[in-house]
């Protein structure tokens, strides 16, 4: 046994001793129920019928700006009523039937955040939300929350969190006060290991995702306090889900459950069994990987359709391939989950719903906290002292169609990447609308939509592109200084007589897995080229260079490049060329 944890199983009675610990934090939430039949069969058969569609996108993103607005997000959510006992605690929703549930697995989900937000920008902003809330989850403590005898998935699942939320304060602070919590989690997810072999293997699948999830936490905080013995229990654990996979792949790779979805079974198994074994990771993730999902549409699970929370834990799982193959595809699919999500964010106060049925008015705590836990941290990089740049033109789109003789504002959108405060920042407009300095204001983590010219009325019909750049001394990411964006003004605003309306350009199936058309309509005959790029703007595939009539057309790609090999699943960019123009747009190949 490490020095660590003889020295916290010494503190751990000072630290229970210190609080009260009743049974129930407020307002637990209802157990999950097992599926019904009718949802069974459904994803035996394959799963839910139609199209795969992420939202509208309302990237690109700058992750140091939403990594800012979600912790803010949490501390506006952080019960801060010295008077009440769940002081310290964090809501679950600004609204709804979790309105009122305040849980210490969110509450640590909230501590962990909050630590990494001062580790990564250098501010202790949230230290004070981060004693409140390390007062809440010590009075109820990870292992003695809700749960009947015998069901301990919710206890496993929040201890899990308690040995991540603790290594990552006690990293960032230098304070070890906690030691002993974590520890005394980690020995409860050693004592408790989830059955995931009684009854149907459907039934399981909550306690698959829960024991997947504790296996990887405790094989990393073993490796982080130097515990064999910890690291063993999770490899064993581990592979008892690894078992529950290989018994039905197809179903158990791609299954969606309570706050989790085989995701979350995938990320365990490479953080424990594959982390011990990196050889047999790469075996087993070679053969199996590919089953795994990568967007998940809305479906009902009655009290549990948290299709959102679903796909934070695919993003998470991809992410995990990611590092144990070094295949860029899945850092693809990550990336692009990441943004999909972060594009819920409609209302722009950095939460993020739990179910796509839901308003933005009830946005959940804890799913802030996976998608930035899981995902934007994972992008954040390791910010620069000073980084500027134009993260897009506003109203604006690559492609865009605009009628002719119709007045544009030209607006920029210029942010702060880097870690200091910057003043004054010089942002050029160059190109077709003619060239213009303007000047911004940006403090940590800031955006600012600068107005170039308000009302800018294009001469003639045809292709216009535009730039806009930043000027920072020391700016230490120049590529990411500039944007531009080309639009289209007349093309389409009125169609031949007898002829089509123009169409703007639409996938038949998008994400897809075997094959994908993009369907058009030219408003008169023309010479139409239809490229498939990588998200490096490498073409992968030219599927079309010829001369059409005006009318409806689709050109389909069977998801190979030019030598006739079926491509990685990922992420890649369609561009579509006619006389009037260009429009590019996304298109994901699911594996």
């Amino acid at each position: 046994m490490s020095p660590r944890r003889l020295a916290a199983r010494f503190l751990i009675a000072l630290v229970l001793l210190a609080v009260s610990l009743p049974a129930l934090a407020t307002a637990p939430a209802p157990a999950p129920e097992p599926l019904p039949p009718a949802a069974l069969r459904l994803w035996e058969g394959g799963g839910p019928a139609g199209l795969r569609e992420p939202p509208p996108p309302l990237g690109p993103f700058n992750y140091v700006r939403e990594f800012d607005q979600m912790v803010a997000f949490l501390a506006a959510w952080q019960l801060l009523d010295p008077d009440s006992s769940d002081y310290g605690g964090m809501i679950e929703a600004e609204a709804g039937y979790l309105g009122g549930v305040i849980q210490t697995d969110n509450t640590l989900e909230a501590i962990w955040c909050w630590s990494r937000y001062e580790e990564f920008s250098g501010r202790a902003t949230y230290r004070p939300s981060i004693a409140a809330a390390w007062v809440y989850c010590t009075r109820y403590p990870a292992w003695q929350e809700e749960g009947a005898a015998g069901a301990d998935y919710y206890r496993v699942h929040n201890c899990a969190w308690g040995l991540t939320a603790a290594l990552r304060y006690e990293a960032v602070t230098g304070d070890a006060s906690y030691a002993a919590y974590a520890d005394t989690c980690a020995d409860y997810i050693v004592a408790h290991p989830l059955n995931v072999w009684d009854g149907a293997i459907w039934d399981q699948r909550l306690d698959a995702f829960c024991k997947g999830w504790a296996a990887g936490n405790l094989y990393l905080y073993g490796e982080a306090v130097g515990d064999p013995s910890l690291m063993a229990a999770a490899v064993a654990q581990g592979a008892d889900v690894q078992d529950w996979i290989d018994a039905a792949p197809v179903v158990n790779m791609a299954a969606e459950y309570w706050a989790m979805s085989s995701g979350t079974a995938v990320w365990g198994v490479c953080n424990s069994v594959f982390r011990d074994d990196p050889a047999a990771g790469q075996v087993w993730l070679a053969a199996n990987a590919p089953l795994m999902d990568t967007w998940q549409n809305f479906y009902s699970v009655p009290g549990y359709d948290w299709d959102v929370a679903w796909n934070v834990a695919y993003l998470n799982a991809h992410f995990a391939v990611w590092d144990a193959t070094g295949d860029d595809a899945y850092r693809a699919n990550g990336v692009f989950l990441t943004d999909a999500l972060l594009s819920y964010d409609t209302d722009d106060d950095g939460g993020i719903i739990s179910s796509t049925i839901d308003p933005v008015t009830e946005d959940m705590s804890w799913v802030s906290c996976y998608l930035l836990k899981f995902g934007v941290d994972r992008l954040l990089g390791a910010p620069a002292d000073h980084d500027a740049g134009v993260l897009r033109f506003a109203g604006m789109d690559d492609g865009q169609q605009f009628p002719a003789g119709r007045p544009l504002a030209i607006r920029a959108v210029a942010t702060n990447y880097g870690l200091g405060d910057e003043g004054a920042v010089e942002v050029r407009l160059s190109g077709d609308a003619g060239e213009a300095t303007l000047y911004a204001d940006l403090p940590f983590a800031a955006l600012d939509t600068l107005t170039f010219l308000a009302a800018w009325t294009p001469p003639a019909e045809g292709l216009y592109t535009f730039t806009a750049a930043t000027f920072l001394p020391g700016d230490a990411e120049p590529a990411n200084d500039p944007a531009t964006v080309t639009i289209a003004v007349g093309e389409g605003t009125a169609a031949p007589a007898g002829g089509p309306a123009a169409l703007a350009p639409r996938l038949t199936r998008n994400p897809f897995r075997e094959a994908t058309a993009l369907r058009f309509a030219l408003p008169a005959p023309g010479r139409v080229r239809l490229d498939i790029l990588d998200v490096r703007g490498r073409r992968v595939r030219a599927l079309g260079a010829a001369d059409l009539p005006a009318g409806t057309h689709a050109l389909a790609w069977d998801g190979r490049d030019e030598a006739g090999r079926p491509v990685p699943a990922g992420l890649y960019l369609y561009r579509l060329v006619t006389a009037d123009g260009a429009r590019t747009g996304k298109v994901l190949r699911l594996r």
